[in-house]
């Protein structure tokens, strides 16, 4: 076998473990939407508390794992004030804000929907870059901005527009969430090529999760029945659910390209889906699945690579 066709078979195998790794991050992170919601139904559990505590954890967890790496430069971005603050928008705004509108929008409804409700933000960047860009969006970025206003529309109204099908506060906080995900893509601007994702998302999350613990006051929360189950759904949630979909994602990410990775992690949604109906009991009418298919579909025709000019 020669060197070309020992390259190209390294070359598939590379592409094929990096598609792998980007589906289970996917699959990863919509586990975690249907656990948190069964620990808010049956264990008493509150988005507040959930989210609260995972920050903190992950964000120890992370930067734990900077540390071995890294060791006295895990504290570099603080040396410089501009980067620092930078970061701590990015994880009050970018991570805390996403997550906490996210779970309660979860607690509220079902994964299912926040999941979806929240995919409608690579369509909110897309809008934001062409005023910024003072460009007009072209012919697939239009098709993509109908899909996703179509498919929220299904998915809110159900077809009658003088109704709501989900509660206002469903779509408020859904809809929230994917703001705060366009900070999460936006904010972070030079600081992860600076520092590393790791260093930096572990700092934001620390941050964000200390600077809510007056605010959420999670020792303070009665009525939450700490068994097997709790401990199991919290650590769904958090190692299963943040960790190690996050370090699947970003292999994913480093293999196969950004790209390719968020095309492939679409199946968050759907894995949310399937199993808030399989485990969950979830309910979902034919207008909210041609509402998913209307999001998901504008999400996977920005995610595909354009063609050069």
């Amino acid at each position: 076998m020669g060197k070309t066709e020992l390259t190209e078979k390294f070359d598939r195998r590379e592409n094929l473990r990096g598609t792998a790794l980007t589906i289970m991050g996917g699959i990863f992170w919509g586990l975690a939407g249907v656990f948190g919601k069964y620990s808010f139904v049956y264990r008493g559990m509150t988005a507040q508390w959930l989210v609260n505590v995972r920050l903190i954890i992950v964000g120890i967890i992370l930067l734990t794992a900077v540390y071995r790496k890294q060791g006295k430069d895990t504290w570099r971005v603080w040396k410089n004030k501009r980067h620092a603050i930078r970061m701590i928008l990015y994880g009050v705004i970018g991570i805390a804000a996403c997550q906490m509108t996210y779970y309660m929008a979860v607690d509220d409804s079902n994964a299912g929907i926040a999941t979806v409700l929240q995919y409608t933000a690579p369509v909110m960047i897309m809008i934001y870059l062409a005023i910024r860009n003072r460009k007009m969006p072209n012919c697939t970025e239009l098709t993509a901005l109908f899909l996703a206003f179509a498919g929220t529309v299904l998915l809110a109204t159900h077809g009658n527009l003088t109704e709501l099908s989900i509660s206002k506060i469903t779509l408020v906080l859904g809809l929230l969430s994917a703001v705060a995900t366009v900070f999460y893509n936006l904010l972070p601007g030079e600081l992860m090529n600076e520092y590393g994702t790791f260093e930096i998302v572990g700092w934001a999350m620390l941050v964000s999760g200390i600077l809510l613990l007056p605010v959420v006051r999670p020792w303070t929360i009665q009525g939450i029945i700490w068994d097997w189950q709790t401990v199991l759904c919290v650590g769904v949630v958090i190692i299963i659910g943040t960790v190690l979909s996050f370090g699947c994602y970003m292999e994913g990410v480093r293999l196969i390209g950004g790209t390719k990775a968020s095309l492939f992690a679409s199946i968050e949604p759907l894995t949310a889906t399937v199993i808030s109906i399989l485990f969950m009991g979830g309910a979902f009418s034919w207008m909210d699945l041609f509402g998913f298919v209307g999001i998901i579909g504008a999400v996977t025709i920005l995610s595909l690579p354009k063609k050069k000019a």
